[in-house]
């Protein structure tokens, strides 16, 4: 060893002994006995605390059972992390919830890296954790038969972006999903899922939605936890209406706030489109019963200036999502079904209240109320819990605020409707879209020599 590196050694001893030597001076300090230490929290760089399942508001079935014991660190966590191949609770069926997913969590190539406002960031960037910590859910504390149900690495907030998969181009073999599970004995049939699911398909650009667009693309295969999701959508839709004779209908549609300028929806809270997302082991996102508002059209102004779509996608179709300022954010496994306490130990609405106690009248594009329960016509049972929406048996990622935004498609092509499809259009559940093209292509996280993609 260096006489430099003892040097150090010797500076650290000594610093050390003269603070304990500090310490032992104060006659003020009380010794605390281990019930008084298990009953406070501390604050500082480490910093620990304690939480019962019923003591916040909203306390359920789910929480109260157990008691939380948090231990973080007072820090900033920054991380860009490259995944081939992200996998967790395999196996088995998970409460019986969806047995065609085999993963709890299973994402083909996956990218954590910085946002820039609403959208993915550079190839540096960072993936960034405020105040990390673990905690973990007792049940029977207190008792000789306490033992660890659940535990969970979570954050104050996080910022950045989640990216997923690859894309292909035409008549392009989707390399991620080429297994055919018929030759071990599974038959789709008896799984209740789409083939697409459990057979391999080629890309086919050649359309503008079905299986064959699911060909074109990798990367969410499924997930199991709760994604409290913003979402816009813009969508140039042409079709005929057939009656005595066919009149062609070409139009924009669209849902949520957007900044495409070509569709008639707005940027205010008041035009946003929220939809909260969770389950077991999920592959695909289900929008029912939303209003597409239409551009201005002779034939569409007819028909009420309005029409109705429910969508049905496949999340491999879905290639990134972006944090902003997200409270809560968390990954966790638990045996049994737990609410774990949200960071702040308020209720969502008592949250957004205690920074501006109007903050359901403002209609402005602040992002810190851009949140369902930051409105009347979105807010769920969620925004009066300070418990976060039960985590499921296995592996489960909560996010509350999740921004899947902007997404374009500027030529979907119907086929041709008759009059009775048309009208139909008008009121929900409207036109059945089954895995549209969004027209999205994960970034690339590629820098210099190193090449992830």
């Amino acid at each position: 060893m260096s006489t430099r590196r003892i040097s150090r050694h010797l500076r650290w001893l000594l610093c050390s002994a003269l603070a304990l030597a500090s310490l032992s001076a104060r006659a003020d300090l009380v010794e605390m006995d281990d019930q008084g230490l298990s009953d406070s929290a501390a604050y500082g760089l480490l910093w620990t605390d304690k939480i019962t399942g019923s003591e916040l508001a909203g306390s359920n079935a789910y929480s109260t059972p157990f008691t939380f014991y948090r231990m973080g660190m007072d820090a900033q966590l920054a991380v860009n992390v490259n995944i081939a191949k992200a996998q967790l609770g395999c196996g088995g069926v998970n409460d019986l919830l969806n047995p065609g997913a085999g993963c709890d969590i299973d994402v083909d190539y996956l990218t954590m890296m910085g946002r820039n406002n609403l959208t993915v960031g550079n190839p540096l960037s960072s993936f960034v954790l405020e105040r990390p910590y673990i905690e973990l859910a007792i049940k029977n504390d207190g008792t000789a038969d306490r033992e660890i149900v659940g535990l969970k690495i979570g954050s104050q907030s996080a910022n950045g972006a989640m990216v997923a998969g690859r894309r292909y181009g035409a008549n392009g073999e989707n390399q991620e999903n080429v297994m055919d599970w018929t030759e071990f004995g599974f038959q789709a049939a008896n799984w209740n899922v789409e083939p697409a699911r459990v057979t391999g398909t080629n890309c086919n650009t050649g359309v503008d939605y079905g299986n064959g667009v699911v060909g074109c693309h990798s990367g969410i295969n499924s997930i199991s936890g709760f994604l409290g999701t913003e979402m816009s959508l813009s969508m140039r839709v042409r079709t005929r209406v057939c009656v005595f004779i066919c009149i062609g209908v070409d139009e924009w549609g669209c849902v949520g706030r957007t900044v495409t300028g070509v569709d008639t929806c707005g940027t205010t809270k008041s035009d946003a489109f929220f939809l909260d997302l969770g389950g077991t082991r999920m592959q695909y996102l289900g929008l029912r019963d939303a209003r597409l508002f239409m551009t201005p059209n002779p034939l569409i102004s007819l028909l009420g200036g309005k029409a109705f779509a429910s969508m049905n996608a496949d999340l491999r179709l879905l290639h990134a999502v972006v944090f902003k300022n997200t409270g809560d954010f968390s990954i966790s496994f638990q045996r049994e079904p737990v609410a774990y306490p949200r960071f702040s130990k308020m209720t969502p609405k008592a949250e957004f209240a205690a920074i501006d106690p109007n903050y359901l009248t403002n209609v402005g594009t602040d992002e810190i109320f851009m949140d369902a329960c930051a409105t009347t016509r979105w807010d769920t049972a969620r925004c009066d819990s300070a418990y976060a929406v039960p985590a499921s048996t296995g592996w489960w990622l909560n996010a509350p605020t999740v921004k899947l935004l902007d997404i374009v498609n500027n030529d979907v092509s119907l086929p041709d409707l008759d009059l009775g499809t048309a009208l139909g259009l008008l009121g929900a559940p409207g036109l059945l879209l089954s895995n549209p093209e969004f027209n999205l292509t994960p970034a690339k996280n590629c820098y210099g020599a190193t090449r992830f993609c």
